[in-house]
């Protein structure tokens, strides 16, 4: 059982986030050291990414995860945790049926070895509800997200998301959007400072990706962003940046 404590993403500080997206154990590990070396503030485990050549079944996929998050912890416990399984829909490296999703994290709920774990707006269900339910009375906290690799949405659009996911019981509101022109860019940063006008005491995640975007994700903490995404060499997501130049810039 994890130690209680503040949730490692706050609204009043600007966070690094590192992606461990290595698809061996062995290549997992290496990069967690090497994040604990970085002193981030935590780390994103991906294993849609480690399961994408991992040759085993689905039905393999929980168990085999759950042990994984369980390695990962005891050799690190005092590096806060993110679990995420992004889906094909959103970004992500492997296929889960809608059943598996849901079992994937009641899992890690049950597991309770994480700070904090990711829901797709979109793959939200009334079962999902109760898995979040959960995560809220075991103090993990429940990032709900969005992610759009085609277009940038408008922010009536993007503010209704927000609305639909605060009442879905999100601690946290990640957007992440593909821009493609200078204009898009410029909304999301504005997305962003009109979400901290309206919900100052909810942290808030958000980036434009892409090469046009990668701005945003060293300076998204100026408009009232929380955390960023950075790499110590393999990216998750199209633009994130090196953690030694965010950690010079932010």
């Amino acid at each position: 059982m994890k130690s209680k404590q503040q949730g490692p993403i706050q609204g009043e500080r600007y966070g690094i986030c590192v992606p461990i997206v290595g698809p061996s154990i062995e290549e997992i590990l290496s990069q967690v050291q090497e994040a604990v070396q970085a002193e981030v503030d935590l780390i994103e485990l991906r294993p849609d990414m480690w399961m994408k050549d991992s040759h085993i079944s689905e039905q393999e996929y929980i168990p085999t995860i759950v042990n994984l998050v369980e390695e990962v912890h005891f050799r690190y416990e005092k590096m806060p945790i993110l679990f995420t399984w992004r889906t094909l829909a959103e970004g992500g490296k492997t296929s889960l049926s809608n059943e598996n999703y849901c079992n994937l994290l009641q899992a890690i709920v049950d597991q309770d070895l994480v700070q904090a774990i990711d829901v797709e707006l979109f793959a939200y269900t009334d079962t999902m509800g109760q898995v979040i339910k959960q995560a809220h009375q075991q103090e993990i906290q429940m990032v709900m997200s969005y992610h759009n690799f085609h277009k940038t949405l408008n922010r009536d659009t993007l503010h209704l998301y927000a609305e639909q996911m605060i009442s879905a019981g999100a601690a946290v509101i990640k957007f992440a959007l593909m821009p493609t022109t200078s204009d898009d860019v410029l909304s999301v940063l504005q997305f962003t400072k009109e979400l901290s006008e309206r919900y100052p005491q909810l942290p808030r995640i958000t980036m434009s990706m892409g090469k046009l975007g990668q701005m945003t994700r060293a300076c998204g903490h100026v408009f009232g962003n929380c955390l960023t995404f950075g790499t110590l060499g393999q990216a998750s997501a199209p633009g994130q940046v090196e953690v030694d130049i965010l950690k010079r810039l932010v």
